[in-house]
């Protein structure tokens, strides 16, 4: 994983930043369906420029796991490949691989164990107990497919090793063109029989998470081969025009009062919008060598971006008590006299950002006191 020194800040910030977009992402995402389905209620929300907000704010969440993704194959690529040249062999691998995995797998089962005692012993947790299973399995798909696709990162690693430079990228490319037309194909299928394909579109989820993680290490290539004036141009010129037409798009879709197709751009499988901008924040960061000239900011930012898996975890397992909570308070806000929506849009981010700075925080603690208690 690399000393604290050595990370470099941007892409530990962007980190932070993907986290504030999941956790936004998570407190809006029943507003957007109610808008979607035409909840009296939301009705205000629906309007133009709101509902494109809405719409905006509802790509974070796929936006947030690609970024994830593509930052760990960026780093983790790249670091196998290296290893092959220099002569590694499957063991020693397997064995950072496996010192990797330790890294996902046990702060996951810590959460789930301490969720667990919580639930059966202090107060009941909706869905967490013995003779269920889908809040650890179904409930952290996204920890297992991460780990999954950790435990793959060897092969890839031997492969843009094994390759000439020019074969791997563009079997990459290929492979990433041909997940999206399959994606939406699926989408058109799912739409067109009452969702009989969902479970496939499902599965193609995490595909295209793994197409992340491939993508990420060809950003890598492109990084450590470009001058760094150049690449750091092309990440600015990148991000600016992928997040204009986002926005673009967007409010676009939000003036023809065109839901349907903003839900469709932004589910898993097929956003390519939200792939697209992953990638160009991923390029930008990655060319931008410090997110902070003063060293005690850089440690504050590694320290809690470190801390993002712990986030996502405690986020999912404790989702039914926080989510009505959230729900029920913006909703407040909405119905009440002269509260206009941009404060309901402006209290839920708000809400958001604090909710997952308390949880980075948790887990930094966690952390910290688990490497004391090693060292002892």
């Amino acid at each position: 994983m690399g000393s604290k020194t050595s990370r470099n800040t941007s892409i530990e910030a962007l980190r932070l930043v993907a986290v504030a977009g999941i956790a936004v992402f998570h407190t809006f995402q029943w507003t957007f369906q109610a808008v979607c389905i035409s909840v009296p209620e939301y009705a205000p929300l629906a309007a133009f420029p709101y509902s494109g907000l809405l719409g905006f704010i509802n790509l974070l969440g796929c936006w947030a796991n690609e970024v994830f993704f593509m930052i760990s194959g960026y780093f983790l690529i790249a670091s196998a490949a290296r290893a092959w040249d220099g002569g590694a062999t499957w063991k020693s691998q397997m064995q950072r691989t496996a010192q990797r995995l330790g890294k996902v797998i046990m702060p996951t089962a810590f959460y789930c164990l301490v969720a667990l005692a919580w639930s059966t012993v202090v107060s009941p947790i909706p869905d967490v107990a013995l003779n269920t299973h889908n809040w650890y399995t179904l409930g952290l798909e996204f920890i297992w497919v991460y780990a999954a696709t950790v435990f793959m990162a060897p092969w890839f690693g031997l492969a843009r090793s094994r390759l000439p430079r020019k074969s791997y990228t563009a079997t990459v490319i290929a492979v990433g063109i041909l997940a999206f037309v399959v994606n939406g194909y699926l989408a058109a299928m799912s739409a067109t029989s009452a969702g009989e394909f969902s479970w496939l579109q499902k599965f193609m989820s995490a595909v295209t998470y793994v197409v992340a993680f491939l993508i990420g290490g060809l950003l890598r290539d492109v990084t450590d081969v470009m001058d760094s004036d150049r690449v750091g141009a092309l990440g600015m010129r990148s991000l600016v025009t992928v997040l204009v037409l986002t926005i673009i798009l967007e409010g676009a879709l939000s003036f023809t009062d065109n839901l349907t197709a903003m839900t469709i751009l932004s589910y898993k499988s097929t956003s390519l919008i939200s792939f697209a901008l992953a990638a160009a924040c991923l390029l930008f960061a990655a060319t931008r060598r410090s997110a902070s000239g003063n060293p005690r900011t850089a440690g504050v930012i590694v320290t809690l971006s470190t801390a993002t898996l712990g986030f996502y975890v405690m986020q999912s397992l404790t989702s039914s008590l926080w989510r009505p909570v959230f729900n029920t308070l913006l909703a407040n806000i909405l119905v009440s006299q002269n509260s206009p929506v941009a404060i309901y849009i402006v209290t839920g981010t708000v809400i958001s950002i604090v909710f997952a700075l308390a949880l980075l925080i948790i887990d930094a603690a966690r952390s910290f006191i688990a490497r004391k208690l090693k060292r002892q």
